[in-house]
């Protein structure tokens, strides 16, 4: 897919006219990067949402039903969990010409980096570690 030049809107490769301004689509419509710092602004959200959903689950876990605690505790890894997921589906966008190899080292020198710049992709992993280890620990106690 390419994008108009005038309203960024997602236009069809064939099309002679953007859908979204009615602008003539010329040849210097360009394909649009996915935006890495799209992925921190929602690293820095889900966090947050993953924090209140793990602190809801243990105080369940403690003082009401131990299976609602693991089960919040679950979504809180899932919910921690997703700022990866995110950074991968942007590289993989934005890097479709490397081969396998080259792309697995990329990827891994991008998921440093980001946790080294970003402490939202740090504590997110951080964050999804304490998820899973709440989520054991009342698995055993159940």
């Amino acid at each position: 897919m390419k994008f108009c030049s005038k309203c960024g809107k997602e236009i069809m490769e064939a099309a002679v006219v953007c859908p979204g301004c009615g602008c003539p689509v010329t040849g210097e419509a360009t394909k649009k990067e996915a935006s890495y710092d799209d992925c921190v602004k929602a690293a820095a959200t889900t966090n947050i949402i993953s924090a209140v959903v793990l602190a809801i689950g243990v105080l369940c876990a403690l003082f009401v039903n131990v299976w609602l605690g693991v089960v919040l505790c679950l979504a809180s890894e899932l919910v921690a969990v997703t700022p990866n997921t995110k950074l991968q589906k942007a590289f993989k966008s934005n890097n479709k010409a490397a081969d396998q190899k080259t792309y697995k080292e990329m990827l891994k020198q991008c998921k440093r980096d980001m946790k080294s710049q970003h402490a939202a992709f740090k504590y997110s992993f951080i964050l999804a570690y304490a998820a899973l280890a709440c989520l054991i620990v009342f698995v055993l106690l159940a």
